[in-house]
């Protein structure tokens, strides 16, 4: 599919966010002037989408619940689930904005208008069935997969590349045929606690949710090789209808609420990977969501790249990129990738030449992903790959009782 590229913005994202870091509430607006002062809008296209109705939002949530919005956004003060989610009033035409860009997204991809949307409101991936959390108050991803799911197109591969594992979109599709991959930053104790490989899904979705908990200072070349090493190989296996791209950038260096300590070089040969996988598996159709990230500045960078790679404003030389698509364990490329990409002739945007250097990472972390990797491809991959002697094991955890429901 060729088609156009589209990032939807509507004016009540340059308004109050649904975080209380106020600080951060500027990311939008900073990434579009961004966007714009580079010429990325010369081959994308800004539309404006509609407010999403009660009918989206119930498609994943209790008319409770939106019940439960609509008295915080009256009141215009407390809490909901987490205490890290205030209600203000405003909430709700600003909630229903942010899913009605991800809702506009579907539409167009689904038709064929685009191939490519960007919705930087969007990826809301810690609210629930019942519960606004994680500075989620609806679920758009899960709303998502039900609007494509209705529209034909079914099979939905999400990748989520928040530093915060994504608990509510797994919550609602936990026994869908939905692949959920989620690379996160995880201890056990970090926000939001969850996302270990032992959750692996339930019913329909057994097997369809890969959970790659990382640590911390884990760094850009061991992350790279862990999307490498685990995202294609699923991707390809599942054969998707949409690739959805949870494309949250909390785990940059710069940002206060993750210490991943990633870069711009590696968001961008995400974003590179992804447009690929998304071409090679599912004819182009691509949505890409925003989530994460509380530093404007690298919010805007990361962003810009990646809409710059969807349009082609910044090319995706094949020496480059392609050992991200088609080499497995044991190789190590990520440094190799890095290094390519500090070339300034790959960087043909205005902010090249601005520092974006990392901190070195922990080798104990290094290693521990390293270790990480070999588990999820030894044991989990397998459980929805048809092609398991390629991987050389066959053995997988054991179904368990569903944790995400309760009697």
């Amino acid at each position: 599919m060729a088609g156009r590229v589209v990032v939807t913005y509507h004016p009540l994202f340059d308004g109050r966010g649904f975080s209380p870091l106020a600080a951060s509430w500027s990311r939008y607006r900073t990434s579009m002037d961004w966007m714009a002062s580079l010429g990325i809008f010369d081959a994308a296209d800004v539309e404006c989408p509609s407010l999403a109705a009660d009918a989206d939002l119930l498609r994943s949530h209790s008319s409770a619940h939106l019940e439960v919005i609509r008295r915080g956004d009256a009141n215009g003060r407390g809490t909901f689930a987490t205490s890290d989610t205030p209600a203000w009033r405003g909430i709700m035409a600003r909630a229903r904005a942010a899913v009605g860009g991800t809702v506009h997204a579907v539409r167009l991809v689904a038709s064929g208008e685009a191939a490519h949307v960007f919705n930087p409101a969007g990826g809301l991936h810690h609210a629930m069935r019942d519960q606004a959390r994680g500075f989620c108050p609806f679920n758009d991803l899960a709303i998502a997969v039900d609007h494509l799911t209705s529209l034909g197109l079914p099979r939905v591969a999400i990748i989520d590349i928040d530093a915060h594992h994504g608990d509510g979109t797994q919550e609602l599709l936990y026994d869908r045929e939905v692949l959920k991959v989620s690379m996160h930053q995880y201890d056990g104790k970090y926000f939001p606690g969850s996302g270990s490989m032992a959750e692996v899904g339930w019913g329909d979705g057994f097997g369809l949710s890969i959970n790659v908990p990382l640590p911390r200072r884990v760094g850009e070349a061991a992350y790279l090789d862990a999307f490498r090493a685990i995202v294609p190989t699923a991707v390809r296996a599942f054969a998707p209808d949409v690739l959805l791209v949870n494309f949250g950038v909390d785990g940059h260096f710069a940002d206060r609420l993750s210490r991943l300590e990633l870069g711009v070089r590696a968001y961008r040969a995400i974003a590179a990977t992804c447009h690929s996988l998304a071409h090679e598996t599912c004819d182009g159709r691509l949505i890409v969501t925003g989530s994460g990230g509380y530093n404007p500045d690298a919010v805007a960078r990361c962003w810009s790249t990646m809409v710059a790679t969807l349009t082609g404003a910044l090319a995706s030389p094949d020496d480059v990129f392609s050992p991200m698509l088609h080499d497995r364990m044991p190789a190590m490329h990520g440094h190799s990738i890095l290094g390519q990409l500090s070339s300034a002739a790959l960087w043909p945007l205005q902010f090249a030449g601005l520092p974006d250097v990392p901190p070195c990472p922990d080798p104990a972390a290094i290693e521990a992903c390293r270790e990480t990797v070999a588990s999820v491809v030894a044991d989990v991959l397998p459980l929805h790959l048809t092609d398991i002697d390629r991987l050389g094991n066959e053995h997988a955890p054991a179904r368990t009782a569903n944790p995400w429901v309760t009697d």
